[in-house]
């Protein structure tokens, strides 16, 4: 059997099946932090000794900041530094779909729908929508992302277009074909609220002569032997789970690591119970689901 080569200097792949070999490893990435990021490893120093208490944020700001070096240490030790190069590139490339999800379709539409003002048809809108993308189309809520970014360079000269940009959010979230237009968009996707009353929609057996009831026949997925019956998400749909939890670290709203407290800031008072009256504890381990 080959041996595989480890790509640090005085490490053989042996060394990763030992206490002592991971102790030196660990002692070389610290080394190499040192010198990248000082701060950084002095912190994680004393946060490893217990020298220094951090609160919960400052704690998920520690380990996110170290957490570049180590990718890129552990790239380097296996010799995957170009894959971890092109998954950072493909993740990246990402980025204006949720720029544009909080910007355009959280921040300025979805505040709108209450107002319910009177807007163009979404064909029309969506006709300009195309005009201005032009033939960078082949994905689409990549391309729109992309051009709500160029907007948003100058809200001034561009908020005739922002504007109309806006509409044609607001008629994606509310009207049939805006909905249609954007299915299974990851920029569309908003957090709904759970109705504990209808937990698992039913609808009546057809010509049942006892009233069965079953979930809608469009859900229904039949299962091969024991494979998953679920398609699995997308890379980017599974980095819109990620970008939706990652920013609570700053305010302290990882409750899906620590329980959903009855009363913000007064933990005495307990956790909440949902109305089914399962207390909602949040992760057994306590683990923040996004830094994971």
């Amino acid at each position: 059997m080959e041996q595989l080569h480890l790509g640090l200097t005085g490490f053989s792949y042996r060394d990763l099946f030992h206490a002592h070999g991971l102790h030196r490893l660990d002692e070389a990435f610290l080394a190499q932090l040192k010198v990248a990021q000082p701060q950084q490893h002095d912190a994680l120093r004393a946060y490893r000794s217990g020298a220094q208490h951090f609160e919960a944020i400052a704690e998920s700001e520690l380990l996110l900041a170290c957490a570049p070096a180590l990718e890129e240490f552990v790239g380097a030790l296996l010799g995957i530094t170009r894959d971890v190069e092109q998954l950072r590139s493909a993740t990246l490339l990402h980025d204006p779909v949720f720029a544009f999800k909080k910007l355009f379709v959280q921040r300025r539409a979805r505040r709108r729908l209450l107002a319910k003002d009177e807007l163009p048809a979404f064909t029309t809108l969506d006709g300009w929508l195309s005009e201005r993308l032009g033939s960078s189309q082949d994905d689409r809520e990549l391309a729109i992302g992309k051009f709500a970014q160029h907007l948003l360079t100058d809200v001034e000269q561009f908020k005739d277009d922002i504007e109309q940009l806006t509409r044609w959010c607001i008629c994606a979230l509310t009207v049939p074909e805006g909905r249609a237009a954007t299915r299974g968009w990851a920029s569309f996707k908003l957090p709904q609220p759970t109705d504990y009353d209808n937990l698992v929609p039913l609808v009546k057996v057809p010509a049942d002569s006892i009233g069965r009831l079953q979930s809608a026949p469009q859900h229904h997925r039949a299962r091969d032997g024991f494979k998953l019956t679920d398609p699995r998400s997308n890379a980017r749909n599974v980095q819109g789970e990620v970008n939706y939890c990652i920013y609570c670290h700053d305010h302290a709203g990882d409750f899906c690591s620590k329980g959903f407290p009855e009363k913000k800031g007064e933990p005495d008072k307990g956790l909440k119970k949902n109305p089914l009256g399962v207390t909602m504890t949040g992760c057994p381990l306590s683990e923040k689901i996004s830094e994971m």
